[in-house]
């Protein structure tokens, strides 16, 4: 399993575990769909995001990570 990031319209982000990035788009595009939104990765515009497990790390959504963390 593995865990990835999807960044939509490069302000929010929604992690999904899934056993490949188009399994992950595929949950994503169902939630979506139930939560009234089908066409939001209809437009293309998200980023897909494999994320490494193995190493430590603290999940900020991209428009997070140039953020200062002093604010």
């Amino acid at each position: 399993m593995n865990a990835y990031e999807i960044t939509l319209h490069a302000t929010d982000s929604i992690y999904v575990l899934a056993s490949t990035k188009y399994r992950a788009l595929e949950l994503v595009g169902d939630y979506l769909a139930d939560a009234g939104r089908p066409d939001v990765l209809e437009s293309g515009k998200f980023v897909v995001r494999q994320l490494d497990l193995s190493e430590e790390q603290i999940l900020r959504p991209e428009r997070c990570r140039a953020c200062p963390l002093d604010v």
